[in-house]
Formats: structure tokens, C-alpha cells, sequence
């Protein structure tokens, strides 16, 4: 086409006027797609484009006259296909009304994909990119989150580092007639990194949401515990957590060289993130054992903590029952990164290296619908297994909810009442398609399992890891809730501490702690805000608890303030009677602890009581009394180191560099490395602190 042809073609439509916007389009449109033919990256789109401008262009007969030999410069294809571009988007422009402020909706290689003019790259932009020695890269999908949050609920929006992205299909933007997918999808940017790299920055700041996907993890908001005075409010109920999810997630953000969200630091999964050498018990007709020591607080010498214990039977391998699995495994577009769905299918592995040959083994899947990828199956088979886990893929939305009720239709078929009967769930947490209210899930999950069939979770990645919905949903499924984020962290839950992850030796297990006024002032909670109970419940069998594996430690500490000191928080009430705390006889215990537990099999709770002394303040000179010292002395630390990540007040001037000496001097036996590892942690949250 020459220049009066195209001026012929401009007159023609001379009633459309493009707006600025619109041309800045095209120009970035032609300019990207003249690169990717002028590398002949494209082929067949550049004959196809040639086709079409041959068909465009004058003809004649005979020999060509002079001032038409510049046309054979076009028989070169990058110039001939940029150029045809070039014509054919302007073209396109002149027919279309680009006045309107609604982006347009088009596709484009089987994509969905929209033009959005407010977020457009000026011509300064692209100057600025053209400057950059960077390679041209493919065409890839760049695309905003957050534009809408129905869509943000319905479909995972990944945008992961350089601006790299899942597609999102025409099939499941399908499943949500309800999303004005012209307001919440965002165009392809074709051309070099450096304008994907500042078109994905400002479209972040244009929707008012931060780059790093990482601020979407989802965890619950609480207070810390306060102090109390124990004249006021003796008494002291929750329920115990076995669950380690925190600690893993918080390790997670410290190697990444940052300190973690406050909502993301649990202290009494702190805690129990590591086993302590508590006494056990002799045999299974009571399931543990608990004992209490009392040491000066690390940040307050003048205040004491009391730790309390509990130590759960370890069955023997040849007394394990039978294991009735069912994986459910998310395989939505969101698990598509190597620290998910992969880590997931190397988690699956090591766990089943850990099962019987008769236990029994299903898998079900959810994306966008759920199916069952594998009938239960013997573990003896395990070829059959790993054959169904390795052709499992990635892809679609996240029908968790589905997932969930097709897992547990598979687990009541094959359902056995001498076998433990659980689900697995595999997932980032991510249930955006046909959810539920979560009291309705709560409600089914609990009637699942009244009926024998637990549920246990395992959390994968980072960037929209859901975890509060996680912690429900194991609460409520008399299951552990772990985040996974290394293959080390798979072994060490599914592999050293199978026995404790699979098989409970105790449910509905609470602690009540009743302080005596004449020696406790005061008394605080460290951990467990989201476990308290009300005092009635610890005699109601009807409410449900934490539950211990085989194997389990469970740790609580509290801070109290002895009587005898000044180091008290609250003042004394002025109109208060002294007879009423002189009247307490027992006048040699801090405390009273009471536990109440149930066997697997029973629905009556059995009562354990045991008085807390101020002798446990003296550890005996023996084997286990120094060890007990130095067990209870690290689990300060970890408490310590806790409280800092989530809410110092309480602390004085303690401060990290404390946590790391006390840390190291009480580590002692560390055989799978987990205390060096903390030690390790302390020193990045110290680095992190200070950037």
C-alpha cells in the first residue's frame, strides 16, 4: 500500500477520530508485533500478514515502472509482515469507537484478553524500555488483581516475579456469567521485559494494590492474651493445639530475609513445633502424661513461668491400625508453582513409604470441578499410586468445596470401622469456586466427623495461602493443620512424625488451670488466643477440642507474678478485703491443673489433676530434672522469640539478641537439627529487623 492509497483509506473514514489513548495503543500494538517478526519468531503469522497485504496493494500488468521498484523492499518478510501490521491495527482503529471509557473485550490466541486504556504505555514508556538491553521476550499475559473482587474470590489472578503469569482460559472465565470480565481482566502485553515490567508496576498502583502477591495471605486477626488478676479471674480454660502451620510459614518468610505478619505468628505453634523430652507414659490406657515446672521469666526475673507438659504414648508400628486415606489434592491454576502442587506430589510419596501394604489409598482432585483420579487402592500397589499422582497437573479455578464432599463420599464407601478413616487435604487454601458460608462447611465437616472420618490439612506456598480457612476447617475435622514449604518439612511431618500426624490416641483434650490468690497476683496466657474456652465448657463433653497423636508434646506456658513481689501490672483494687486471699490454705501451690481427655472410641471425658507446687520452682540435681530445666528453659526462648514477632508489651527490654543466647545455651540434644535451625532464625530475624 503507498502513501496515497493510505491517505485514500484515512479519507474514507474521516467521521471516526481516535482518542490519544487509542492510538497509543496501536502504536505499542504495531511496534510489538513489527519486533516479534523481524526476529522471526512468528513465521506463520508473518506469510499470513504478507497474504493479506498482497491482496491490499496495486496490481498492474507489464514491467513495473520506475517509481514503483521501492515496493520490492517488501518481498523482505519482517518489513513486509510489520508493515501490514501496522496498516491493518490502524484500519482497525478508524472502524471502532475508542471514545467509550469501557475497555474492549477480543481475543486472542485462544486467551481472553482486554484493552485498557486508562493503563496504556506512553510513548516515553516505551522509549525508556527500547533503552534497556534486554531480549524480546514471547507474548505472555499480564494480569492485574484485585480489579474486582468477585473475580479476585472466583478465580486465582497469579502474577509471579518479572510479570510471568498463568493464562486464563475462554473456559473458565466460562463457569462465572456473573464477572464483567471487561472489568476485571487485563490486556496481553507483547514487546521486551522492560515494558512488561513497568506496564504490570503501574497496573498495580492503577488498581491501588501492592506488586508482591505475598500480602494476600489470608490469616486471622486476634489480640494477644492480657493479664488477670487472679482475685478477679482465677480460673483459666483452653483447648490444646498440636498444629505447627505457624512456625513453618514463619520460618518461610525469614529466609526470604523478612519478618513475618503479626496475624502469622501462632506462639503455641511456636511451641510445639518442636518435641520436648517430656516423661511418657508407661502404656495406652492413659494416653499421656503431664508434668509442670516453674522457672524465673527470662524478661522479668522477678515473674515465673509455669510450663506444663503433656507427653502422649508412642504406639509401636506392629499396634498401628489400619489406614483408610483419601489425598485430596488441589490441582487449581493457583497450586502451578514448584513449591505446590510438585511439593505436594513428593509429600504424597513419603508419606505412603510410611503406610502399611494393606492400609488403603484414594485420590481426588479438584480445579474447576472435582473427579477422582484414583479408587481406593491397597498401598501395596504403590506403582498404581505414584502413576496416578505423577499425571496430575495443574490448571483451572478452585472447586474446593466440591473436592471436599466428593473425598468424603469416597472415604464413607470404603469406610472401616478398625482402621483410621481420614482425608488429607493438599491445597494453598485457595477455595474460590462454589463456596459455602464457612459455618455451613464447619457444620458438615463436624458431622463428618462425629461419624469417624477426620480430616487433616497441609498448606502449599505463599501468595494466597489461605490459612485461616485451613485452621477451620482442621479444627473442626479432628486433624493436624501443617504448612509444608520444604521436602524437609514433608518428611519431618508425614515421615518422623507419622505416627503422631495419623493416629490419635486422645481427643477433646482441655486444660484448666485454677490460680491460688495467695500466692498469684497475676497471671497471663502466652499463646492460645484462638483456643480459650469458657469456663463451662471444660466439664461439657459436648464441646470439641484439640486432639494428641501418638507420640505428640503438647506445651503451654503461662507468665505469673508471685504474691511476694513487686513485679506485679495491675495495681491492687483499693476496696478489697486482705481475708479474702489470706483465707486459701494451700498456701504451697501456685496452681491446681486439671485435664480432661477422651479415647478415640469414647464420647466420656476422663479427668487428670495435678497441683503445682512452688518446690517445681527446684529442679533435682539428677538426669531429669536437668533435663526438664533445660527443656523448659528452650521453650522459653521459643516463647520469647514469639512474642517478639507478634507483640513485645510484656517483654521489657528483652530483645532478640537475648532470644539467641538462651536459645543456644539450652539446645542440647538436637538430632534432626530443628533447634539449630531456630537458632538460625533468630540470627535472620535479627537481620531482618535491621533492614
Amino acid at each position: 500500500m503507498n502513501d496515497d492509497e493510505l491517505k485514500q483509506l484515512f479519507r474514507n473514514n474521516e467521521g471516526v477520530t481516535p482518542s490519544d489513548d487509542a492510538k497509543q495503543r496501536v502504536i505499542r500494538e504495531a511496534v510489538a508485533v513489527f519486533e516479534r517478526e523481524k526476529d522471526h519468531r512468528v513465521q506463520k503469522k508473518s506469510f499470513f500478514f504478507q497474504g493479506i497485504l498482497a491482496r491490499l496493494r496495486p496490481r498492474g500488468t507489464g514491467n513495473p515502472k520506475p517509481e514503483d521498484k521501492p515496493m520490492q523492499t517488501f518481498n523482505r518478510p519482517w518489513i513486509f509482515g510489520g508493515a501490514a501490521t501496522a496498516a491493518i491495527c490502524v484500519f482497525a482503529v478508524l472502524l471502532m469507537d475508542f471514545q467509550s471509557s469501557n475497555p474492549v473485550v477480543r481475543e486472542m490466541d485462544d486467551q481472553i484478553v482486554v484493552a485498557a486504556p486508562e493503563l496504556a504505555l506512553s510513548e516515553t514508556d516505551l522509549a525508556k524500555s527500547e533503552n534497556v538491553a534486554e531480549p524480546v521476550e514471547e507474548q505472555e499475559a499480564v494480569v492485574l488483581t484485585g480489579i474486582r473482587k468477585s473475580l479476585h474470590d472466583s478465580m486465582d489472578l497469579k502474577r509471579e516475579a518479572g510479570g510471568n503469569v498463568e493464562a486464563i482460559s475462554a473456559e473458565d472465565v466460562g463457569r462465572f456469567p456473573d464477572t464483567n470480565l471487561a472489568e476485571s481482566l487485563q490486556r496481553v502485553v507483547p514487546g521486551s521485559a522492560a515494558e512488561k515490567k513497568v506496564f504490570a508496576q503501574r497496573s498495580s498502583e492503577a488498581v491501588g494494590e501492592p506488586p508482591r502477591q505475598e500480602f494476600r495471605d489470608d490469616f486471622e486477626s486476634f489480640e494477644i492474651n492480657p493479664v488477670k488478676l487472679t482475685a478477679e479471674s482465677p480460673v483459666s480454660t483452653f483447648s490444646i493445639d498440636v498444629d505447627t502451620a505457624s512456625y513453618s510459614f514463619v520460618r518461610r518468610e525469614l529466609n526470604q530475609g523478612r519478618l513475618p505478619q503479626k496475624d502469622a505468628v501462632r506462639i503455641e505453634e511456636m511451641l510445639n513445633y518442636f518435641d520436648y523430652a517430656y516423661p511418657a507414659p508407661k502404656n495406652k490406657k492413659q494416653p499421656f502424661a503431664t508434668n509442670v515446672t516453674v522457672i524465673d521469666a527470662p524478661w522479668m526475673k522477678e515473674r515465673k513461668l509455669m510450663r506444663i507438659g503433656i507427653k502422649g504414648y508412642e504406639l509401636p508400628r506392629a499396634a498401628q491400625p489400619k489406614s483408610n486415606l483419601v489425598f485430596l489434592l488441589d490441582v487449581s491454576g493457583s497450586m502451578n508453582s514448584p513449591d505446590k502442587l510438585p511439593l505436594v506430589k513428593q509429600s504424597m510419596n513419603l508419606l505412603l513409604s510410611q503406610l502399611h501394604p494393606d492400609d488403603s489409598v484414594a485420590i481426588v482432585v479438584y480445579a474447576g470441578a472435582a473427579g477422582t483420579v484414583l479408587e481406593p487402592t491397597k498401598v501395596k500397589e504403590k506403582n498404581k499410586i505414584l502413576a496416578a499422582l505423577n499425571r496430575l497437573s495443574a490448571g483451572g479455578s478452585t472447586a474446593g468445596v466440591q473436592g471436599i464432599q466428593l473425598a468424603y463420599q469416597l472415604a464413607e464407601l470404603n469406610f472401616d470401622k478398625n482402621a483410621v478413616n481420614r482425608i488429607i487435604l493438599a491445597t494453598d487454601g485457595d477455595f474460590n469456586v462454589g463456596i459455602v458460608g464457612r459455618e455451613e462447611l464447619k457444620g458438615f465437616i463436624e458431622r463428618k466427623r462425629d461419624a469417624g472420618i477426620y480430616l487433616s490439612v497441609l498448606g502449599f506456598g505463599q501468595g494466597n495461602y489461605h490459612d485461616h480457612l485451613m485452621q477451620t476447617l482442621a479444627q473442626n475435622g479432628n486433624g493436624i493443620a501443617a504448612y509444608i514449604d520444604t521436602l524437609s518439612e514433608a518428611q519431618k511431618v508425614l515421615v518422623d512424625e507419622a505416627t503422631s500426624s495419623l493416629f490419635p490416641i486422645a481427643k477433646d483434650v482441655k486444660i484448666q488451670v485454677e490460680f491460688n490468690p495467695a500466692t498469684v497476683k497475676e497471671y497471663r496466657l502466652i499463646g492460645y488466643e484462638t483456643r480459650v474456652l469458657k469456663r463451662e465448657d471444660f466439664n461439657n463433653d459436648k464441646v470439641d477440642a484439640g486432639d494428641i497423636g501418638a507420640g505428640h508434646s503438647v506445651t503451654a506456658i503461662y507468665e505469673i507474678t508471685p504474691a511476694d513481689t513487686k513485679a506485679q501490672q495491675i495495681d491492687d483494687r483499693r476496696y478489697v478485703s486482705p481475708t479474702q486471699i489470706e483465707a486459701h490454705t494451700k498456701s504451697a501451690e501456685y496452681a491446681f491443673v486439671k485435664i480432661r481427655y477422651k479415647l478415640p472410641e469414647q464420647d466420656i471425658s476422663t479427668l487428670i489433676e495435678t497441683p503445682v507446687l512452688a518446690k517445681n520452682t527446684v529442679f533435682n540435681d539428677d538426669e531429669l530434672g536437668k533435663l526438664l530445666n533445660q527443656e523448659t528453659q528452650f521453650a522459653s526462648a521459643v516463647a520469647g522469640f514469639a512474642q517478639l514477632l507478634k507483640d513485645d508489651r510484656y517483654l521489657g527490654g528483652w530483645d532478640l539478641q537475648d532470644a539467641l543466647a538462651l536459645a543456644q545455651q539450652h539446645k542440647g540434644e538436637d538430632i534432626f537439627g530443628y533447634r539449630t535451625e531456630f537458632v538460625q532464625l533468630v540470627r535472620k530475624a535479627m537481620v531482618a529487623a535491621d533492614m
